[in-house]
């Protein structure tokens, strides 16, 4: 008697599903600021613009208007005896610890009496960021808050409302300034959480496992800008943020140079300022 055997056909399982890792998409910011010395006397002034600032040989500004680098403040100065002090370098500051958690519902305020200070730099600080929902996967989550600014009990006003939406699983610190209007003391700085809690967040979404968000008011700075004002220097003040320069870049400065008087007959070529 013959035998009927019957099966599926060969081959190889299906390889487990893995886990999807978003890439960490956040990173602490720094800036360096540099004040760099053009000539002692006064000057034309830069030759194009902002088209005549170079970093690392590379033009600020192209032709068309555009920028090869971002978060670039720039102040520049003639040369005469009685410029005005550049606007944000270089400064005396004062870290005073804060350490607390900002939770939703209760906004933690610091508040500055010191009629001298110019600006408040807040910094915030995420352990990390992070969700993994039911398939394993890491994904980034964005988390809200909104820092304010109060003169003298006269009621908030927002300075910031940011939204930071990405995964980090290390500790980023993140830094505001906050300008301070001078003499009208006291100033009250607030830091809200918009976001609700971790575990309201799990609650409201079944896909969710786990999710960290929990973000600390770590500290902040007074600064006073020490308005120096360098007479008869030509000078060129910039703060660069460190995320696009592995280090302090090199600066050079196409300019108009220094002026002369000449007799009143003469006349002077535009294009190289020589008479």
């Amino acid at each position: 008697m013959a035998r009927l055997i019957a099966g599926s056909a060969g081959g190889s399982p299906e390889a487990p599903r893995q886990p999807v890792i978003t890439p960490d998409g956040i990173d602490s910011r720094q800036f360096a600021t540099l004040v760099d010395l053009i000539s002692e006397g006064e000057i034309q002034g830069l030759k194009n613009g902002l088209q005549s600032i170079f970093l690392n040989n590379t033009p600020l500004v192209n032709p068309d208007g555009s920028y090869n680098f971002t978060n670039v403040l720039i102040d520049s100065r003639l040369g005469t005896q009685n410029q005005a002090h550049i606007s944000f370098a270089p400064e005396v500051q004062d870290e005073i610890p804060v350490g607390v958690e900002v939770q939703y519902g209760t906004p933690v305020t610091r508040t500055v009496t010191d009629p001298n200070v110019d600006a408040v730099r807040v910094t915030l600080t995420f352990p990390q960021i992070n969700a993994v929902n039911e398939l394993g996967d890491n994904i980034g989550f964005n988390v809200t808050y909104r820092i304010e600014r109060q003169y003298n009990g006269g009621g908030y006003s927002q300075v910031y409302y940011q939204v930071v939406g990405a995964r980090t699983t290390d500790p980023v610190s993140l830094d505001y300034i906050v300008d301070l209007s001078p003499g009208v003391r006291p100033v009250d700085i607030r830091v809200t959480r918009l976001t609700v809690p971790d575990n309201a967040l799990l609650a409201s979404d079944p896909t969710l496992v786990s999710v960290v968000t929990a973000f600390s008011w770590t500290s902040y700075t007074e600064i006073i800008y020490t308005k120096l004002k360098y007479p008869n220097s030509a000078i060129v003040a910039l703060e660069l943020d460190a995320e696009q320069f592995g280090s302090i870049p090199s600066r050079q400065y196409l300019i108009r140079g220094i002026k002369v008087r000449i007799p009143s007959n003469a006349t002077v070529d535009q294009d190289n300022g020589l008479s």
